[in-house]
């Protein structure tokens, strides 16, 4: 699929949608944790002035909930031929991939679980679509400015909006904080005056879900300049109009293999209700699979590891070396996690797996291997967001170098790294050398006060790695 269909917004309106009934998301929406954040938000969509702010765990469903809630609340009024409506409903998120995804979950929800028969030519009228990669050849409209016919708008950030707005309307916003946000200060202003009882302008509330654990590419001071961060401490102040609603509860992510961001990044505070895949290792496919050429020198521990995986959804590779001295890529990693994935590939029937690395040239020297076809293979940093079947997830450097390398610059990159998966994930990398060089680096933060700052992501990091350590289902390839 090219880059241009992917985000081609028009083709959605053409689909044909199904998906679970309304009732099944009734009773999602209606358990805890969600059923007072569904009540708050739905407060705010009828007009009342407040913020919610909801940090939630990886998988905590936090597009489909907007999505699900956005469409039970326009359902009557997006189709109609004429609207006299007042409010405009805008989502925000800081990717392409969200605002994309949010769009076809709102047009899921509303065409396959609450049947409204709708035009496409009526729903580009009603909707506009705004982002760096974002196309509609199909319905051009979309991308045009936001007149009195709008209701709905997803963007990649507020500053696309508020640009685009012809005439004035109240407006709400559901945020989705999956990483850095351009326009944290603006709408503290915002929430800090709504607390106050003495907002004015057009904006009478919003929602803000993010997971602080998952936000990267930052600079550690500003990490407390996320909006998330920046709203719950207004709400602490106490205010009947600010609240705090966590979630904690995981549909993505099973248990067994949440365990170690769960007591790493978590504080023991994560539920996994995803769906564990255990792999049937069939001797003969497998002698078969091992045909290929280069896997055969990683037969037996491919063998190993395929032998744990039929009892644990989370398995471990630990390697008796680091990742090679400045370089940004290792061809024994790359092997051995091509290999991994060429034979899961052929033993996870249609589940997809991807193979998930730091570095770009780590991810090329993978792909020029030629992957299966249900095989991906992509960088961290394009994962933001994203989620697969099966992850196969390769460390990147981990020996300390001034404690200036991948995870130690950015610690939170290895809680996302770990945090794709579906069904299964399978981690391949020293994570005894990753622990010594956190231990390391936590130790001299002391006489650092620049370092000082990472402290809190270097203890997230040597906490995880802990729980690497400790699982049984492990393999050990030497050097």
């Amino acid at each position: 699929m090219n880059m241009t269909s992917f985000y081609d917004i028009g083709a959605l309106l053409n689909r044909n949608y199904s998906g679970p009934s309304q009732q099944y998301y009734e009773i999602l929406f209606g358990a805890s944790p969600y059923k007072e954040l569904k009540e708050r938000v739905e407060e705010i969509l009828a007009g009342n002035q407040a913020v919610v702010v909801a940090p939630g765990v990886p998988g905590a469903g936090k597009t489909t909930f907007y999505a699900y809630i956005l469409a039970k609340y326009l359902k009557d009024e997006i189709c109609r031929e004429s609207i006299n409506f007042n409010y405009l409903y805008i989502y925000i998120a800081p990717t392409n991939d969200l605002v994309r995804d949010f769009i076809e979950k709102f047009l899921r929800f509303l065409r396959g679980t609450f049947g409204v028969e709708c035009r496409p030519e009526i729903l580009s009228r009603r909707i506009r679509v705004y982002g760096s990669k974002v196309s509609a050849p199909s319905y051009p409209q979309l991308l045009k400015a936001i007149d009195d016919e709008v209701l709905l708008v997803a963007s990649t950030d507020w500053q696309r909006v508020a640009a685009r707005i012809l005439t004035r309307k109240e407006q709400i916003y559901l945020i989705d904080e999956a990483s850095r946000m351009t326009f944290t200060r603006f709408f503290v202003s915002i929430a800090d005056a709504i607390a106050k009882g003495n907002t004015k302008g057009d904006i009478r509330g919003f929602s803000v879900i993010g997971d602080e654990n998952q936000a990267v590419g930052l600079e550690e001071e500003e990490r407390r300049f996320l909006l998330l961060s920046s709203i719950r401490e207004i709400a602490e102040k106490g205010s009947d109009r600010v609240y705090i609603v966590p979630l904690n509860v995981s549909w993505r992510l099973p248990e067994d293999t949440a365990r170690p961001i769960k007591f790493g990044f978590y504080n023991g505070d994560l539920i996994g209700r995803g769906t564990p895949f255990k792999v049937n290792p069939e001797d003969e496919i497998i002698r078969t699979l091992m045909r290929e050429k280069l896997c055969q020198k990683y037969s037996k521990y491919i063998w190993d590891i395929l032998q744990i995986a039929s009892r644990y959804p989370l398995v471990h590779v630990e390697l008796g070396e680091h990742f090679r001295i400045g370089e940004k890529f290792d061809e024994k990693r790359a092997e051995l996690g091509w290999c991994l994935a060429y034979v899961l590939s052929g033993l996870v029937g249609n589940r997809q797996v991807s193979v998930v690395v730091p570095y770009t040239q780590m991810a090329f020297a993978i792909r020029i291997l030629r992957p299966p076809q249900n095989v991906r293979v992509a960088t961290i940093a394009s994962y933001l967001g994203r989620e697969d079947d099966i992850i196969i997830s390769i460390f990147g450097k981990e020996q300390v170098s001034q404690c200036n390398t991948y995870y130690l610059k950015d610690p939170y990159t290895f809680n996302v790294q770990l945090s794709r998966q579906r069904n299964a994930l399978f981690t391949i990398g020293s994570a005894d050398i990753l622990k010594m060089s956190a231990e390391y680096c936590i130790k001299i933060s002391e006489k650092k006060p620049r370092k000082k700052m990472l402290l809190s992501g270097w203890e997230k990091l040597a906490r995880t790695l802990n729980e690497i350590q400790t699982i049984e289902s492990s393999v050990t390839v030497p050097a």
